[in-house]
């Protein structure tokens, strides 16, 4: 889908989105029109008809899309043109947006289109594995549709529909034509940060789950043991060297499949 700078009117953005989101997302207009509190004939009257949002519907769609506040402030000026009563008020409004646009033109050429997520949506990227996993696997060949990916990492159609709306909300991903690929967005998780333990949680339960699969490329190996400290020092090293030539492996590999690695190595797919 396009971005909504790419757009001069707030009716065919949220046709577009609307659009755009079929593939896995049913019921959008029941749906915004529960988040505003209004009847579901009003929003067809807005998107189909002559009405408009108030401002303040504006800032509701704005957060039940997940806009960021970059994208919000677009979307209430393109809501307050759109219910300008005059030509002066109109052109007023023109160059407000003129400007805007190229505020952002500037950025964008300046910085590309990368992206970090907020502290909310890092909330709930990291909240359960399979966010990370479904991005991951878009950039495998063949997984491009939302049954192919519930197929293969035995998740349910509802849960992984609401991980791609939220995906595609973030810009993670993309949907162009009701298939999905990769986004702009590169996801890292500082150490420091409060969830990452939520995040070494989360794959230890994967790493758990594969036990149950007993596919014969899998490691697992679990044990206690006594040794000296010198050899506990010695391992450590050898684990982080291991790690280190985990991810050089890994970066140029191409995409093909997808593992886990917890020193647990399993087949996820």
């Amino acid at each position: 889908m396009k971005e909504i700078f790419d757009f001069k009117d707030y009716k065919k953005f949220l046709h577009a989105y609307e659009e755009s989101h079929k593939a896995f997302e049913r019921g959008f207009r029941s749906k915004l029109a529960e988040h505003l509190g209004c009847q579901n004939g009003y929003i067809t009257q807005v998107l189909n008809g002559d009405a408009h949002f108030s401002l303040e519907q504006g800032m509701r769609v704005a957060s039940f899309l997940r806009l960021s506040d970059r994208d919000k402030k677009y979307l209430l000026l393109l809501i307050e043109i759109s219910r300008a009563g005059t030509k002066e008020l109109r052109d007023y409004f023109e160059n407000e947006i003129a400007g805007y646009k190229q505020k952002f033109s500037n950025i964008k050429e300046r910085v590309g289109k990368s992206r970090t997520l907020s502290e909310k949506d890092q909330s709930i990227y990291y909240s359960s594995w399979h966010y990370l996993a479904i991005h991951m696997l878009i950039t495998i060949p063949g997984f491009s549709d939302a049954k192919s990916i519930a197929q293969s990492l035995r998740l349910t159609d509802s849960a992984v529909s609401q991980a791609l709306i939220f995906l595609t909300q973030t810009g993670i991903i993309k949907e162009e034509e009701g298939l999905l690929s990769a986004g702009v967005t590169q996801v890292h998780l500082n150490r420091e940060s409060p969830l990452i333990r939520q995040h070494h949680t989360n794959w230890r339960i994967a790493a758990i789950q594969s036990l149950t699969t007993e596919s014969k490329t899998d490691l697992h190996y679990s044990t206690a043991s006594t040794l000296s400290k010198t050899d506990v020092e010695k391992l450590r090293e050898e684990m982080l060297k291991l790690i280190e030539k985990y991810v050089e492996v890994v970066k140029p590999s191409k995409e093909e499949t997808m593992y886990g690695f917890n020193l647990d190595f399993y087949n996820l797919i």
